[in-house]
């Protein structure tokens, strides 16, 4: 019988009560596992050499985390929710500024375009952890990880959204063309080796994708692409009835 990768942890210790020391040492290890992920894969990486690296001996490690898993679901958890909080701040902040200025809608998604470009390199090493570990935790939480980025990209359908209802961009298939932007955004993290001299910064990166992205949402390319599909479901009903 296959090894289960996330087996039952070791129950954490309650030494620790001051829940500031408590999150310090968390993140201290965190980053430390981190780089050992990344370097040597998530089940290379032990968490005997993740103490070693931290300052706490090997037992001691599940005072702050009870496995290994919870150490990798810590790591990209806490990234995507900063992601996150950083994206409803800009598009809020950029519908307020629209709703006082007048400002046209199209610069509201620009500017959480750019956000979320920016969190995207912010956040390369953490995204590309998650697309090689993405097996490694639980069913559970692989679940979560999943409705966090569902919110993420659920800021850029609201940005979209925000700019068919001003007529600046084409209804239809709005969480299709959010997802694309994402996917698209995640290249940087995940196939570095295809930009290397070609671009060099998240900002050469955002010239080229947005007049690329801002064309598939004002054509509304992506609804012209389904609606065969939808058209043929409907024939293919009458037919039955």
């Amino acid at each position: 019988m296959a090894r289960k990768i996330l087996r039952r942890g070791k129950k954490a210790s309650g030494l620790i009560g001051d829940p500031e020391l408590l999150r310090l040492k968390q993140e201290e290890i965190a980053n430390v596992a981190l780089d050992l992920f990344l370097r040597d894969g998530f089940h290379g990486a032990t968490t005997r050499e993740i103490a070693r690296r931290a300052g706490v001996s090997a037992g001691g490690i599940f005072t702050y985390f009870r496995t290994k898993e919870q150490i990798l679901l810590h790591i990209i958890t806490r990234e995507q929710e900063h992601a996150e909080t950083k994206l409803v701040e800009a598009l809020h902040r950029q519908i307020e500024k629209t709703t006082q200025t007048g400002a046209d809608a199209l610069t509201v998604f620009t500017a959480v375009f750019r956000t979320f470009m920016h969190a995207i390199d912010e956040m390369r090493r953490f995204i590309l952890l998650a697309y090689q570990e993405t097996k490694s935790p639980d069913q559970a939480a692989r679940h979560a990880l999943t409705e966090r980025e569902r919110r993420l990209q659920g800021v850029l359908s609201e940005a979209i959204n925000y700019g068919v209802a001003q007529r600046r961009f084409a209804p239809g298939n709005i969480e299709l063309k959010a997802h694309s932007i994402m996917v698209l955004a995640h290249a940087w993290a995940v196939r570095r080796w295809a930009f290397v001299g070609v671009m060099e910064s998240i900002e050469d990166y955002i010239r080229f994708l947005e007049p690329q992205v801002l064309a598939m949402l004002k054509s509304g390319g992506a609804t012209a692409a389904v609606q065969p599909r939808s058209h043929d479901r409907r024939e293919n009903g009458r037919a039955a009835g």
